[in-house]
Order: C-alpha cells, then structure tokens, then sequence
C-alpha cells in the first residue's frame, strides 16, 4: 500500500511538471517530451500493477504463514496431545492453507507464461533492431514518441533503467526530495532520448545484443521455473487435501466412489500419512529451488550465449 500511495504521488507531480523540452519550440523537442512522459507514466502503471498483486500475493502467503504454525505442530506431534486446538484446528488450518494456495496456484500459470512471452518479445526486439539506426526507426514511425515506448525503452535503450518509484530503486525519502528526483528523472530520461535520435546512434550495437540474449534466456528460464513451482505446489495442495478429506469421510467402507478415486482406493491411513510426508517433501524441495535459482539462471543464460557466439 505504501508503494501504491507513492506512486500515486508521482503521477500527480509529473502532470504539474513542465519540462524544458515541452516548453521548447522545436517539434523534436516535443516529441522528446511525449517520449519521456509517456515512458514514465507507462513505468509507474506497471510498477502500480504489480504492487497490487504483491500486496494481494502477500495476503495469501500470509494466511499460509499462519497456518503452518499447526503443520510444524502435528509434525512434532503436539496436536495430538490436544493442544492449540488438536486434530480439528489442524484441519481448519490446513482449509485455509489450500484455499490461500488457489489463487497463488494460478497466478504461478500467469507469471509462467508471461515470462517467456517476455523472453520471444525480447528476442523479437533483437532480430528487429540489431544493428539499426534509431533515426531511421523515428523517420519511419514518423516522430520519437512513436518508437520510444515503455517496452522498447526498457527491453532495448536502457535495460539497466530502474528509476526511484520502483521496488528496487526504493528508499524512504520526504515529499520535497522526491520532487527534485522526479525532476532530475524525466531529465535524465529526456536526455536519453535525446541523444538515441541522433543520425549515427546504432539502437543495438555487439554488446547490446549479447545483453538482449542473455536477457530472453534468463526470462525463458524464469518461466520454466514457475512451471516447476506450480508442480511442486500442485502436489503438496493435492496431498494436504487427502488430509482434510480423511478428516471429514472418517468412514472407508461409506465413502463415495469420487473419494475412493482421489484417495486411488488407499485406506485414510494410508493416504493421510502419503498426503501428508507429500505436502513436506515439496515444501522442502521448493525452497532449495528457489535458492538455486538465481545462480542457475545466471549460470545457464550466459553459457548458453557465449556457446552460441563462439559458434557463430
């Protein structure tokens, strides 16, 4: 919430702000300051996007904080002794728990298959304007502000751009001094600009485009990566739910034929313990993951490049 408040305050300090380029005469000055408020604002509703999910992700994680509580507690065996609730209270948690995993279970989907829509929107963008001349890109799209969007600004001229208002570049700074960053940032954005339209500026030199790979490789894995966490979720939300179906259909020989099936004909014992060491054993698989993560992604993206440029 502090994050939406934030950006909310910027959004209304950039529309009182009159930049040197608007108030220039010349059409290319213009057309520089378009490029740059719209780049900012289309950055800030990004940034205001994603604060909302991570606030409503923060929810659900939140809910599953609070209900392992009991699960580390039936795993040393206090809820059997009656306390904090017993056996019933362990099952109420475990409700919460699945229901706070739905929505995180999807949400998995969604980040999955954007980022390696991310990953073919980046190697578009390399095929697309490696080697090109950015004036004869703002010639062809008949003026800058066309052709400097948010995405060709942050996938292609600056991939390293990380301006206050964003989580990574967060620190806690008063109202004053964040108008005089905002300032500074739409002039150091505008100078960007300025100076990628001029005639000989080449959109994607060598390095660039080395970076660019790196980059949709990275993003690729990344999605691969949410794929398995949707995995590793997927079946310890199945194997927590045989707990709770265990619970309610105490009965083996009253049960319906679709609990039969979901148990794959185990007696509740059985299932209930499986279902159980299940749901641990990928709670503890996905944590490892996610630590490995970073250094794998690091690891592979850029072997995958350098092989790729020394065959070339």
């Amino acid at each position: 919430m502090i994050r939406l408040n934030r950006i909310a305050d910027v959004f209304a300090e950039i529309k009182n702000y009159k930049s040197k380029a608007a108030a220039a005469d010349k059409k290319d000055e213009k057309s520089v300051d378009v490029a740059a408020r719209r780049i900012i604002a289309a950055s800030l509703l990004h940034e205001a996007n994603s604060a909302l999910k991570n606030t409503f992700v923060g929810l659900c994680i939140l809910a599953i904080g609070v209900s392992f509580f009991w699960l580390v507690a039936n795993s040393l065996h206090i809820t059997e002794a009656g306390w904090i609730g017993g056996l019933p209270a362990l099952i109420h948690a475990l409700i919460v728990a699945e229901i706070a995993m739905l929505p995180l279970l999807v949400n998995m989907i969604k980040d999955a298959g954007s980022a390696i829509k991310k990953s073919q929107k980046i190697t578009d963008l390399h095929q697309k304007y490696a080697g090109v001349k950015s004036q004869n890109l703002v010639e062809k799209e008949k003026g800058c502000e066309k052709w400097f969007t948010f995405e060709n600004y942050t996938m292609v001229v600056n991939t390293t751009w990380s301006p206050f208002w964003t989580v990574e570049a967060y620190s806690s700074i008063d109202e004053m001094a964040e108008e005089k960053m905002l300032v500074k940032e739409i002039e150091a954005l505008e100078n960007n600009v300025r100076d990628c339209i001029q005639p000989d500026y080449v959109v994607l030199k060598n390095d660039g485009a080395i970076e660019m790979e790196c980059m949709a490789k990275s993003c690729k894995l990344e999605g691969y990566l949410e794929y398995v966490y949707f995995i590793l979720n997927s079946f310890a939300f199945y194997g927590y739910m045989l707990g709770i179906v265990a619970f309610y259909f105490p009965d083996g020989e009253a049960q319906p034929n679709a609990v039969r099936r979901l148990k794959f004909g185990h007696s509740n014992d059985y299932a209930d313990w499986a279902g159980n060491f299940g749901g641990d054993l990928m709670w503890t698989i996905e944590p490892i993951v996610i630590f490995a993560s970073p250094f794998l992604i690091k690891r592979l993206s850029k072997s995958r490049v350098v092989k790729k440029v020394k065959a070339d």
